[in-house]
């Protein structure tokens, strides 16, 4: 089993289990897996923890079919996990590869020195 964080407004966790051959999707949120794993040893399963056995997987659907899936379901695009859909759109949105590719690109004219926080604060003093 798995445990993993999707990115998303309301902070899922999603929990992989690949132990039957195909990958079984459960989803929760932070504040039950927080209360499933208060005063749990660490030699419990995860499985036990969360009591999955108890629980039915959600089926995911396709990055394709995402506009007409229901809230909560894990959304899976070549076999990677990129989310859960949701009800309302997040605030923010989650930055993309091509977002975090660029970041922190930028170089300043002080002899191709990338300027950081500490060097900006000096600059703006004179």
């Amino acid at each position: 089993m798995q445990l993993m964080t999707a990115a998303s407004n309301k902070l899922p966790v999603v929990v992989v289990d690949q132990s039957a051959g195909a990958a079984a999707y459960y989803v929760f949120d932070v504040a039950s897996v927080q209360a499933s794993l208060h005063n749990v040893l660490s030699a419990t399963p995860l499985s036990e923890a969360l009591k999955v056995d108890t629980q039915s997987p959600r089926k995911p659907v396709a990055l394709a079919g995402v506009q007409s899936a229901a809230a909560g379901l894990p959304v899976i695009d070549n076999g990677r996990l990129l989310g859960i859909t949701a009800a309302d759109k997040p605030d923010y949105p989650e930055p993309t590869e091509a977002d975090l590719a660029r970041a922190g690109t930028s170089e300043s004219s002080e002899g191709g020195r990338k300027r950081g926080f500490w060097r900006r604060g000096a600059k703006s003093e004179g």
